[in-house]
């Protein structure tokens, strides 16, 4: 008994080619799922979904994952901003202690 393949994988080039019918001429999803072999609407109202929201890079592997530098450049710039207030909160504290 051959087991049955319930959730189909499609390449990147499938998904945008669904897309681009969709969004650039107009098709209707099920013509674009019946001529490209998809094999439910749904899949391509959540691709136009990922998308719309980030792009081509949607469907690469890392998506929802910063870049390295990105995450350093993030880090960095939240100790500056910490350094920031506890100067200022020292400065704070020296008023209070001498009785401002």
């Amino acid at each position: 008994m051959a087991s049955s393949n319930k959730h189909k994988r499609y390449s990147k080039k499938i998904k945008l080619e669904a897309i681009r019918r969709v969004l650039e001429e107009d098709e209707p999803v099920q013509v674009v799922c019946d001529s490209l072999g998809i094999r439910h609407r749904d899949n391509i109202y959540e691709w136009i979904k990922k998308y719309r929201k980030h792009g081509e890079a949607a469907f690469g592997r890392s998506v929802g994952r910063p870049k390295k530098e990105d995450v350093s450049q993030s880090t960095d710039e939240k100790v500056d901003q910490l350094r920031i207030e506890v100067d200022a909160l020292k400065k704070y504290l020296e008023i209070l202690r001498q009785g401002g």
